[in-house]
């Protein structure tokens, strides 16, 4: 766990460097970084589930940290202009269509089966951490024009979580990969060979 941690501090730390080219300084996401580092790392480490698994005891916290702080700095009055309320409804509407229209797509040209080609799209709906991450640099457009983006982002995001996993759910349902327990929960499906394949 303290090796897990290191890397991931000395790759914001990273980051943080910029090297100037001329007129412009080159850096790179913290963001984006991060997550080729958890990419690179569970695929090259044999015991990466088992790492994994003790990061995850302590990421909880840090989650609900980084949710509250965004979601307090959601500024609800931009919502009284027609035209904001406007971009927000078209991106969520955009991004919802590309989910469902591209995945349907990409899907039959790959062959996969029907309910995949069906239901994969909907399941995509649900939006959260990467987009506040990026919302986050959406400030470097400036103070109006970047409050305005990472409004719109937050809308969205309060929007897609509240419909996304409830709408993931009954597409898993459907598709067949969950079947309902009691009237809360769903139970993971095992395949023919009892091997569990298959993800709540």
């Amino acid at each position: 766990m303290s090796v897990s941690i290191t890397f991931v501090i000395l790759t914001v730390a990273i980051t943080m460097i910029e090297i100037p080219i001329g007129p412009v300084k080159l850096s790179t996401s913290s963001l984006l970084s991060c997550m080729m580092l958890g990419t690179v790392f569970c695929n090259i480490c044999e015991s990466s589930e088992e790492l994994m698994d003790r990061v995850d005891r302590w990421t909880t916290p840090v989650f609900v940290l980084f949710f509250v702080i965004s979601g307090a700095e959601l500024d609800l009055s931009v919502f009284t202009v027609p035209a904001i309320i406007g971009v927000g409804v078209v991106y969520i509407i955009f991004r919802s269509l590309g989910k469902i229209v591209g995945s349907a797509i990409s899907s039959k040209a790959t062959k996969c089966g029907d309910t995949i080609v069906k239901y994969l799209g909907i399941t995509l709906l649900p939006q959260a951490g990467v987009a506040l991450g990026m919302s986050v640099t959406a400030m470097q457009l400036g103070q109006t024009e970047g409050a305005l983006v990472r409004n719109i982002i937050l809308f969205s995001v309060l929007v897609y979580e509240l419909v996304g996993p409830i709408m993931t759910k009954k597409a898993l349902m459907a598709a067949g990969e969950i079947k309902p327990e009691n009237n809360t929960s769903a139970k993971i499906l095992n395949d023919p060979d009892g091997n569990k394949n298959r993800h709540k």
